[in-house]
């Protein structure tokens, strides 16, 4: 902190400050940055945020005014997510990993896989040294956001600035999405407003810059990153067993800017296996990702045949809107294009009763379609699953049990595209240094599901002679 106007830049103004979070730049003085620090940062809850809406223990929110709940908007340049403030440093750490800020793995092919070898790649077939696992350890039992030691000591600096403790406690505000919870039948059937279809609620037309860029862009697609997360749990030594869904499953995230699809993007990965096993409905379809306008054609057209139409009336209509769409919507999609489905909800008072019938639920479905069960690391020819919480969706594509009794679900989260550091690999065999690391992007654990006291999951059901089998090994 310069505390002169030496430290300006030669006109008696203070030098601009930078967040160590997520990279904004205070041209306004010291203030406007704890503003900022305490507002989107603050590790429980902030001096400067309304608290008058609140869990009240039963999952759903009292008090306070539902189109006025305590979220903003991510700070990162092109998000454009609406995040409570619970959810807010977890949600940049992510964006750090997706840039590649983490630490550079260092990668050795294997001499047995040298078809499969770079040119001038190593071939060294020795694993990660000793020196290396014990930077993972450190790395791994350390601040995530700390991703190199000029960034920590930024961090620590602006915690005593602003008394923050070390740890990240987490406090029970949340968004109650009920357009996307079936479970939450209370809200169904009724108009629905800010807290459930998110910020453009009561929008009738999306901009047409943004009608633009989804027309040009469609979405990013990776292919081949399940079978790079199979390489990682093989060699993370935390992990006790995992399984994982069928290796043709993309993962589908968002263009900069788009803002909140989330729902669109889950039910484009859920149809990449349908498309790529051909599996039934496939057709209907025309054997590709259908864009987001065709998914709201699909969905309107659901509820014109009686599908799950009382979503029409919640919403006031999606088509051509930001609106938010879930499990419900996805349901109707699926059931008019006769793809077999079904889903399930999971709700109970008790904290942490839903996270456990949810696990139970996720590892039983994966167990049922284990090929061989004396591998570690079950690779499954199962679809994956449309996974709702409060506010935000994701596609389950496989399930951890940790050494230490931990369980993870795997996942693909929409709002982040794969690091460039993960996608190099597809295709290839190798050994990684800093795995836990790379698997962070893609575990959801008790630290983050405890917030929530419900959740959805939508399945497609096993057709008449069984799912698809897994494509011969190469």
């Amino acid at each position: 902190m310069g505390d002169s106007d030496n430290d300006g830049d030669g006109d008696g103004h203070a030098p601009a400050m930078t967040c160590p979070f997520c990279g904004w730049e205070a041209t306004d003085g010291e203030y406007a940055m704890l503003l900022h620090m305490e507002t989107l940062h603050a590790e429980g809850d902030s001096p400067f945020v309304a608290t008058g809406s609140r869990d009240n223990g039963s999952g759903s929110i009292k008090g306070g005014d539902e189109e006025d709940l305590p979220f903003a908007e991510c700070p990162v340049d092109g998000c454009g997510e609406l995040l409570s403030f619970d959810e807010m440093d977890f949600h940049i750490e992510l964006h750090a990993g997706e840039a590649g800020t983490s630490p550079e793995p260092e990668l050795a092919q294997p001499p047995s896989s040298s078809s499969n070898q770079a040119p001038g790649a190593s071939s060294s077939s020795s694993g990660p040294s000793r020196s290396h696992r014990e930077a993972e350890r450190q790395q791994t039992h350390s601040k995530p956001a700390a991703s190199s030691s000029s960034q920590a000591k930024a961090i620590s600096a602006w915690r005593k600035l602003l008394k923050m403790p070390d740890s990240n406690p987490v406090t029970s505000r949340q968004r109650m999405d009920g357009a996307s919870s079936a479970a939450s039948d209370q809200s169904r059937g009724k108009r629905l407003g800010k807290a459930q279809l998110g910020k453009y609620a009561h929008e009738d037309r999306m901009p047409d810059w943004l009608v633009s860029l989804l027309r040009k862009g469609g979405q990013v697609e990776s292919e081949g990153v399940v079978g790079v997360i199979a390489q990682l749990l093989e060699q993370c030594s935390s992990t006790k067993y995992a399984y994982l869904c069928h290796p043709c499953v993309r993962h589908v995230s968002k263009l900069k800017k788009e803002g909140g699809f989330c729902g669109y993007r889950n039910i484009q990965m859920m149809t990449s296996y349908v498309i790529s096993t051909k599996f039934q409905g496939y057709r209907q379809l025309d054997k590709k990702v259908p864009s987001i306008f065709q998914i709201q054609d699909f969905i309107e057209a659901a509820w014109d045949a009686g599908i799950n139409s009382q979503g029409r009336l919640e919403t006031g209509g999606i088509k051509g809107t930001r609106k938010y769409i879930g499990t419900p919507e996805a349901l109707a999609m699926f059931r008019l294009l006769n793809i077999p489905c079904d889903a399930q909800g999971f709700r109970d008072r008790e904290r942490g009763r839903s996270e456990a019938l949810l696990m139970e639920y996720v590892e039983n479905y994966f167990q049922s379609g284990v090929q061989d069960p004396t591998q570690r690391i079950r690779q499954t020819n199962l679809p994956p699953l449309y996974f709702q919480h409060a506010g935000h969706s994701m596609t389950v594509i496989g399930f951890e049990r940790q050494r230490s009794g931990a369980k993870n679900l795997i996942v693909f989260d929409p709002m982040f595209h794969d690091a460039s550091n993960i996608v190099k690999l597809v295709g290839r065999k190798f050994e990684y240094t800093f795995v836990e690391l790379a698997l962070k992007a893609y575990r959801r654990g008790s630290t983050y599901l405890r917030k929530y006291r419900e959740f959805e999951v939508l399945r497609l059901r096993e057709p008449v002679g069984g799912f698809p089998p897994l494509p011969a090994a190469s």
